[in-house]
């Protein structure tokens, strides 16, 4: 009798479950076990839908002869260090190009720069960086390669140090691999960055106190590995340094015995509240570094973060000379503390409007001078100003073409001597480039 109730038990509770599941799946309310009821795949653009969120993909973009493959970190999400990793080679024989500079600046879905340097460098096709992403949503990181030829900021590079395509894959493969000065490229990037529910990590970071000192301009010397040797770290801040705006800092190195510039340095930087890490370029692994780094062709560079909230940080500074530099020390390391003023801390908040007739030099990235296009009258006289840690000229060039005229010429402008001021006596439309980086180009209409 228990068997037979059992039985009758059974039956009538199977089409109940039964019923209660299907209607579950067709609901939405339920999925089969394992997989989401959005893990269909669907691929919108660069990212795919799982679940709620939106995974970043690996992306290769192949321009005139130059392949750049680009790889975020498949999930980010919102104020998490996440890892950006590319590699640039020729497109024709897939081989990683050696010795090539980049540009790096990362945006905010609302077109915000947080994240920015100008020296950054590959001496083997790969550059790697991490950064925190403020705003969650579609952000960029926009990219500007370029190789290095027979010239470079007034040096001479030797052939070793000059953009090869590696098909032997070795650095030391430079007398038998081909040269390949491609010039510049530009590449943008999505990053997809998911909200994070939980406050920011440094909400609740006591060193989020109010300062009113928010500049620096700091050496410090230290002591290489090997013996005997010894680094100044200079680090100086172009501006004020406030909480959500980029700020950007030159680093110099010089030797201690005679302050003379230290040539091909490369640098990690990091900058971190506490335990929590904002940015941070890639780690000196190998000799040359492996994954890129901040580099100093002259001994200068430039990084530009952005702090998300005001208070004390650290910037953790790793340097080693590379295989082309003028000075070895071996490694080295030190820490600089940089005081942050909130954003609406009224005596931070200096606006400084560029002087009339003055163009600024930015660097590799577009717009690459600013105004790139500037009107007036006969007679004035244009000062230009190189705002990047990498040496730029003002060329004036023949139309439409990277042939000087030579109407003017800067030479080299460096930090050291970044000005030049030309007068206009006759009208004209004026067109100038970098003699250096010749894509970078801008117009001066005399009327």
């Amino acid at each position: 009798m228990k068997k037979q109730w059992k039985l009758v038990t059974l039956f009538a509770i199977v089409p109940v479950v039964l019923a209660i599941v299907l209607f579950q799946m067709f609901s939405g309310q339920g999925s089969v076990p394992g997989m989401s009821t959005h893990e269909s795949m669907t691929e919108t653009g660069h990212e795919f839908m799982i679940g709620d969120e939106q995974e970043n993909k690996p992306i290769s973009v192949t321009s005139d002869g130059i392949d750049l493959k680009f790889a975020a970190q498949p999930m980010i999400h919102q104020y998490e260090l996440a890892t950006v990793k590319m590699n640039i080679t020729d497109a024709n024989s897939n081989a990683r190009l050696s010795h090539v500079d980049w540009a790096i600046v990362v945006k905010d879905p609302q077109g915000n720069v947080f994240y920015k340097t100008t020296t950054a460098h590959s001496h083997v096709g790969m550059m790697d960086f991490k950064v925190a992403f403020p705003v969650a949503g579609n952000n960029t990181v926009s990219v500007t390669t370029s190789s290095i030829g027979t010239a470079m900021m007034g040096l001479e590079p030797t052939p070793k140090g000059r953009t090869h395509t590696m098909i032997s894959g070795s650095l030391q493969g430079f007398k038998t691999d081909p040269l390949n000065n491609f010039g510049a490229r530009t590449f943008e990037f999505p990053v997809y960055v998911e909200t994070q529910n939980n406050m920011s990590p440094l909400e609740n970071t006591s060193g989020n106190q109010n300062v009113q000192t928010s500049t620096i301009d700091s050496v410090h010397t230290i002591a290489g590995e090997n013996n005997g040797t010894s680094v100044n770290v200079q680090v100086q801040s172009q501006s004020n340094i406030v909480a959500g705006k980029p700020s950007t800092f030159i680093i110099t190195l010089t030797k201690s015995s005679d302050n003379s510039m230290i040539t091909h340095p490369d640098l990690q930087l990091t900058a971190q509240m506490s335990n929590y890490t904002i940015s941070q370029s890639a780690a000196l692994q190998g000799n040359p570094t492996i994954n890129g780094a901040i580099h100093g062709h002259t001994g200068v560079m430039t990084w530009s973060p952005t702090f998300p909230t005001g208070g004390k940080y650290t910037i953790s500074i790793d340097l080693t000379p590379s295989t082309l530099s003028n000075y070895d020390w071996g490694y080295a390391t030190t820490k600089f503390d940089v005081f942050v003023s909130q954003s609406n801390d009224a005596s931070a908040e200096t606006t400084q409007e560029q002087p009339v007739n003055t163009v600024s030099i930015l660097g590799l990235e577009s717009p690459f001078f600013t105004p790139n296009v500037l009107n007036v009258k006969t007679g004035t006289t244009v000062t230009f100003v190189n705002t990047d840690a990498t040496g730029h000229t003002v060329t004036s060039v023949k139309p439409g073409t990277t042939d000087p005229d030579g109407i003017f010429d800067s030479g080299l402008l460096t930090a050291k001597k970044n000005t030049f001021s030309f007068k206009f006596d006759k009208p004209g439309t004026y067109e100038y480039i970098c003699s250096v980086h010749t894509h970078m180009h801008g117009t001066i209409i005399v009327s």
